[in-house]
C-alpha cells in the first residue's frame, strides 16, 4: 500500500491583478510554512506598482478575521523585484483557526469592464470596457472579476473568472489604440460540453447597514405649493349632502305660538339646498300653517356625507341662523311639518396659495376674501377641582371638564401639546406628565365630541394607554386657552393641490390629498381663520425607521431587497393591464390606455420588459418587434405619468431614430406596475463588498454619484417580511489592467492526515 508523503514541496506562481487576491489558502488537516516569495515587476515602460502582503487569520468559530500585513505597499522599480518572505512563516488550519495568504497590488491603467461576450467553442472573449483601454495587440492583461452565469451539471451557477487566475494576451482590437474600448482574447473554451456562459454585472454581497438606515415619512422635509388642479375650486364650503337622521332630545320643540308645551321628533330630514327641516311626530302634534315653534340648542343630531357618514353632529350650532330663533311651521299631516333653519349651500373656492408643516400637520390655504363661512374659533380650558378632568387608559376615553362649555356630539376640538397635566400611579404619582406630546396620534388633531354627559363635561375617543400604561391617571391642571374649539367643516378636492417636495429634491409634482390620506373624500375641521386664510390639520407625516436585516442587490436588474421583518405597514406595487398603446417616437411619448387607472399627478409606472408589442412601417408591418428591450434607457426605471383622463396615462420613454409610425398589437397581462409608497436610504448606509475586487474591500451606499443619493425611492414588491426598491442597475463587472506585476512563492506543506 503507498503512503502518502509528510512533507511537500509546492510553488505558487499567478500574475497580480487589480485589488486583493487570496494566493493561498491551508489545505484541511495541514500546516504550511512559507519559505520564499517575491514580486516581479514584468510592465512595458517606466511603472512602479505597489504591493501589499497581507496574512489573513481566521477563528473557525465565529469567522472574526485579523489581517496582519507582513509587508505593505513596497514599491517594485521598472524590470526589478521586490522579496517579500525570505524566512519562514508558519501557517496553520486546525479545528479553531484557519490561515490564508492575500496580496494587494496599486498599480497604473485599470480599467473597468461593462461587458464580456464569451464563446465556449473558440474560447474567445470579446471584452468591453467602461473608458479607452490603450491596450496593443500581443500586449498581457491581468483580469479579475468576471461573473458568469452558465448552465452545467449542476445547474444554473454563478462563477468568478479566471479561477485560478491567471493573465491574458490581447489578440485583437476593435478601432486604434487610445480611442478602443474593445478587445478579444483567448482565454479557452470549454471543452466537448460547449457550455455557454452570459456575463453579469458583478454579484454584491452585503455586509451591514447603518443604524435607522431605511427611512418613512416626510418629516424635516420642506413642501413647496405649485399649483391646483380642481375647477372651479379646491376648497369646498357648505353643506350641501345628504343628512341622515340619528336622535333627537326630549321635549326639544318648544311650541312658541298656536298653542304651547313641547314636542319629541321620532325622525327628521333636512335639505341642505332648500333649508327645508321636516320633524315627523309618533302623534298629532296639533299645529297649523303660520304657527311658530324653536328648537332647542344641538337637540337634533345627523351624519352626513360630507365625512361619509363617520361621525354624529347636533343642530342647531350656536352660529346657525334658527338658533334661538322662532321659525314658521308649514303643515304636512297632523303627524309631521316642516321649517325652513337655513340653506346651506355648496361653494368652491379657488386656492392661491398654500403651506404645509409636516411636523405640525398643519396645512393653510389661501382663498379669495369675504368666504362664507364660521371664522371664530374659541379656546377653553381644562379642569380640575370636583369632577375633574379623567382619562381611561384601557379605553382611551378622555371625559373634559369645562364649565359651561356649549358644546355638543359633532363638535370638534383639538388639544395644544404639552395641555393637560396628569400624575400617574406607575411612578406613585410622584411626576407630572403632560399630554398630548408631539409623539402622541391625538397631537395636533381634531376630534369629535362623541358624548356630552351633562353642561360641563363632553368626551373625546384618544388613543388607549397600551399594556404598561393600565394605571390610573389623576388630573393636575390644564393649560390656559388651550383647548381649541373647531369653526367649520370644509373639504378639500382630491388630488386637487399641487405640491414638489424636497424628499426628491422637488424633481416631481405630486398631488394631495391620495387616497391613502386620513382626509381623502371626506370632511375636515377648521382651525385658525384670517380674512384670506383657513388653516386646516390634514395630519403629520410621521418619521419611521426601519434596520433591514438582509439586502440582497440584483446588479443586472437594478432592484434592491430589504428584509424588514413581518408588520412593516408600508404599501408596495400594483400591477395593471393595458388594452392600448400609441407611440410617438419623435418625442418618446407612450400613450397607455388602462380602463379606470385611478392613478394621479406624482404617481409613478413601470412596465414589464419586453411586455408591449409594437409593429411599424419601416418594414411594412412584417415583423413584430417587444418593448422595453432590455437595452433600451428607460428598462426597469419608474416613469413619472402624466393622467390624460380616466382611462389613460402618458409616460415618456425615450425618442426612436426610426420615426415610422408605430402600431401597438398587443401587452402582456399586468404588465404595468404602478409603484408604491416612497421610502429613503440613509445616505453611505447599505455597506457591500462585490466580486469585482474578489470581495476585499467593503463599499458604501448610495454614493454621492448613485441616483438615489438623498432623494426618495418608491417600493416596488413586497413579501410578508421584505420590500423591494429599484436603485438602478450596474453595468461594472470585473477589472482589467495591464499585466505589471507576478508573484510567486515556494512553500513546505505538512500533513497531519
Amino acid at each position: 500500500m503507498a503512503i502518502a508523503p509528510v512533507n511537500k514541496f509546492l510553488s505558487v506562481a499567478v500574475p497580480v491583478t487589480p485589488g486583493e487576491q487570496k494566493i493561498y489558502e491551508v489545505p484541511t488537516g495541514t500546516s504550511a510554512i512559507l519559505l520564499y516569495a517575491q514580486v516581479s515587476n514584468v510592465g512595458i515602460g517606466q511603472t512602479y506598482p505597489t504591493v501589499t502582503l497581507i496574512h489573513r487569520r481566521e477563528a473557525r468559530s465565529t469567522g472574526i478575521t485579523r489581517d496582519i500585513r507582513v509587508i505593505k505597499d513596497i514599491e517594485i522599480p521598472p524590470n526589478d523585484a521586490a522579496i517579500l518572505i525570505d524566512g519562514r512563516l508558519v501557517l496553520e488550519k486546525t479545528a479553531t483557526t484557519l490561515d490564508r495568504l492575500f496580496i494587494k497590488g496599486v498599480q497604473t491603467g485599470i480599467n473597468t469592464i461593462t461587458d464580456v461576450k464569451y464563446s465556449p467553442y473558440s474560447g474567445i472573449a470579446t471584452v468591453t470596457t467602461m473608458n479607452a483601454h490603450g491596450f496593443n495587440v500581443n500586449e498581457d492583461v491581468s483580469m479579475v472579476g468576471i461573473a458568469f452565469t452558465c448552465s452545467s451539471n449542476a445547474g444554473i451557477t454563478t462563477t468568478i473568472f479566471p479561477d485560478p487566475q491567471q493573465s491574458s494576451t490581447v489578440e485583437s482590437i476593435v478601432d486604434s489604440v487610445g480611442t478602443s474600448k474593445t478587445f478579444t482574447s483567448v482565454i479557452g473554451g470549454t471543452g466537448l460540453l460547449f457550455v455557454d456562459h452570459f456575463y453579469n454585472p458583478s454579484p454584491h454581497t452585503f455586509v451591514k447597514a447603518v443604524n435607522n438606515s431605511t427611512i418613512t415619512g416626510s418629516v424635516g422635509y420642506a413642501h413647496s405649493f405649485r399649483s391646483t388642479l380642481s375647477a372651479p375650486g379646491a376648497l369646498v364650503l357648505g353643506g350641501d349632502y345628504t343628512h341622515q337622521f340619528e336622535d333627537a332630545a326630549a321635549n326639544c320643540i318648544t311650541i312658541e305660538t298656536g298653542g304651547s308645551g313641547n314636542l319629541t321628533p321620532n325622525s327628521a330630514g333636512y335639505v341642505a339646498s332648500t333649508g327645508v327641516l321636516t320633524l315627523n311626530f309618533a302623534s298629532n302634534h296639533g299645529l297649523v300653517n303660520g304657527n311658530e315653534i324653536s328648537i332647542a340648542d344641538k337637540s337634533l343630531t345627523f351624519k352626513c356625507a360630507m365625512d361619509n357618514y363617520a361621525t354624529e353632529h347636533s343642530y342647531p350650532r350656536l352660529t346657525d341662523p334658527a338658533r334661538g330663533n322662532n321659525l314658521t311651521v308649514t303643515k304636512i299631516d297632523d303627524d309631521s311639518f316642516s321649517v325652513n333653519v337655513g340653506a346651506s349651500a355648496t361653494t368652491s373656492h379657488n386656492v392661491s396659495a398654500a403651506t404645509y408643516n409636516p411636523e405640525t400637520g398643519e396645512m393653510v390655504l389661501t382663498i379669495p376674501a369675504n368666504y362664507n363661512l364660521n371664522k371664530n374659533q374659541q379656546t377653553k380650558t381644562a379642569e380640575a377641582g370636583t369632577n375633574p378632568t379623567t382619562y381611561n387608559p384601557s379605553t382611551g376615553v378622555l371625559n373634559v371638564k369645562i364649565t359651561s362649555h356649549g358644546l355638543a356630539v359633532g363638535d370638534i376640538v383639538r388639544f395644544d401639546d404639552e395641555s393637560l397635566s396628569f400624575k400617574c400611579a406607575k411612578d406613585n404619582n410622584v411626576g407630572i406628565h403632560k399630554y398630548p406630546r408631539a409623539s402622541d396620534p391625538q397631537s395636533n388633531k381634531w376630534l369629535y365630541i362623541t358624548e356630552v354627559p351633562d353642561a360641563n363635561h363632553f368626551k373625546v375617543q384618544i388613543s388607549p394607554a397600551g399594556a404598561e400604561g393600565q394605571h390610573t391617571h389623576q388630573f393636575v391642571s390644564g393649560a390656559s386657552n388651550a383647548v381649541k374649539v373647531g369653526a367649520d367643516s370644509c373639504k378639500i378636492g382630491n388630488n386637487s393641490l399641487v405640491f414638489m417636495c424636497s424628499m426628491d429634491n422637488y424633481a416631481t409634482d405630486h398631488s394631495y390629498p391620495r387616497s391613502t390620506d386620513p382626509y381623502y373624500n371626506t370632511s375636515i375641521g377648521i382651525g385658525a381663520t384670517t380674512e384670506t386664510t383657513v388653516s386646516l390639520f390634514v395630519g403629520k407625516s410621521r418619521t419611521k425607521y426601519f434596520n433591514p436585516s438582509s439586502v440582497f442587490y440584483d446588479s443586472s436588474t437594478g432592484d434592491m431587497k430589504l428584509t424588514l421583518g413581518t408588520g412593516y405597514n408600508l404599501r408596495g406595487q400594483t400591477l395593471h393591464s393595458i388594452t392600448a398603446a400609441s407611440y410617438t417616437p419623435a418625442s418618446g411619448q407612450l400613450d397607455l390606455t388602462i380602463s379606470n387607472h385611478g392613478m394621479v399627478l406624482g404617481d409613478k409606472i413601470r412596465i414589464q420588459d419586453l411586455s408591449l408589442t409594437f409593429t411599424c412601417d419601416k418594414d411594412f408591418r412584417q415583423t413584430e418587434h417587444l418593448y422595453p428591450r432590455p437595452t433600451d434607457p428607460y428598462s426597469g426605471k419608474w416613469l413619472p405619468i402624466t393622467v390624460i383622463n380616466a382611462n389613460t396615462i402618458r409616460v415618456n420613454v425615450g425618442s426612436s431614430s426610426n420615426t415610422s409610425t408605430h402600431y401597438f398589437q398587443s401587452a402582456l397581462a399586468n404588465c404595468i406596475a404602478k409603484q408604491g409608497e416612497s421610502i429613503r436610504l440613509a445616505n453611505d448606509g447599505f455597506v457591500f463588498t462585490c466580486a469585482m475586487d474578489g470581495n476585499s474591500t467593503e463599499h458604501a451606499y448610495p454614493r454621492s454619484t448613485d441616483p438615489y443619493y438623498n432623494t426618495s425611492v418608491g417600493i416596488g414588491t413586497t413579501t410578508a417580511d421584505s420590500i423591494s426598491v429599484h436603485v438602478g442597475k450596474s453595468i461594472s463587472g470585473g477589472m482589467v489592467a495591464p499585466l505589471q506585476m507576478e508573484f510567486i512563492a515556494s512553500l513546505l506543506e505538512n500533513s497531519s492526515t
